[in-house]
């Protein structure tokens, strides 16, 4: 099947995962990030100057743009965390020694660090759309948490091209909401985890395919639907 994604980045992992599962990928983009070059600059200095006790990627986007401005040697002294396989990958790959969350959902993040966040310092660099109600948590469970919104997301005004389309997987519930689409006859709807499921069930769109959190999650659960529709 060919599936299209709604992604800014990470065109190659996601064609070799879809491949993986005998399936092609086309990246479609609904959205597109706008900086804020002053509280980037922000972020990265106090990264740099290791004011945080840890430092929390919520997505593979920012990872990519962000991450190579971390010194490497601050991921001995702070913790680096991804909220998923491919944000982990890319930290990875520029030399900073990532944790991941092992579930793939930011909301998951205070959970995670458990009874060692009280106190603590968490710098998050972000988009304007990750889950709004992280700072909350953390200060609930006694850490601090540090917000930089580094990216704003507007939608492209352009309606998507699913020529040739079998499935279509939303990355994001901004993703789903901002989408233009055109009509999706016979074009399987997935969401990537159930808080963008919620977004599309309310938006009337229920998802035939629920991640779990992951792209290669959706894949598998993706088979195992076409599967069940064969009987």
């Amino acid at each position: 099947m060919l599936i299209a994604i709604t992604r800014h980045t990470g065109a190659l992992e996601d064609a070799a995962l879809c491949e993986k599962y005998n399936h092609k990928a086309k990246v479609v983009s609904p959205i597109k990030p706008v900086k804020n070059m002053e509280v980037i600059e922000s972020f990265i200095k106090a990264a740099n100057g290791e004011e945080f006790d840890a430092i929390f990627f919520p997505n593979a986007f920012v990872a990519e743009k962000l991450g190579h401005c971390i010194k490497q040697q601050l991921a001995s002294k702070v913790r680096i965390i991804a909220n998923g396989p491919q944000t982990a990958k890319i930290l990875h790959n520029i030399g900073l020694a990532a944790e991941m969350l092992p579930f793939f959902y930011t909301k998951d993040l205070v959970l995670y660090l458990d009874k060692w966040i009280r106190g603590k310092k968490i710098g998050i660099p972000r988009a304007g759309n990750t889950y709004p109600k992280l700072a909350e948590d953390i200060i609930h469970a006694g850490g601090i948490p540090i917000e930089y919104i580094c990216y704003d997301v507007e939608k492209t005004d352009e309606v998507m091209d699913l020529t040739g389309v079998d499935a279509i997987l939303f990355t994001s519930p901004i993703a789903f909401k901002l989408a233009i689409l055109p009509k999706m006859e016979n074009i399987i709807q997935m969401a990537i985890g159930e808080v963008t499921a919620n977004e599309m069930m309310y938006g009337g769109d229920a998802p035939a395919v629920i991640g779990d959190g992951s792209i290669e999650g959706t894949l598998k659960a993706l088979n195992a639907y076409l599967v069940t529709e064969s009987h």
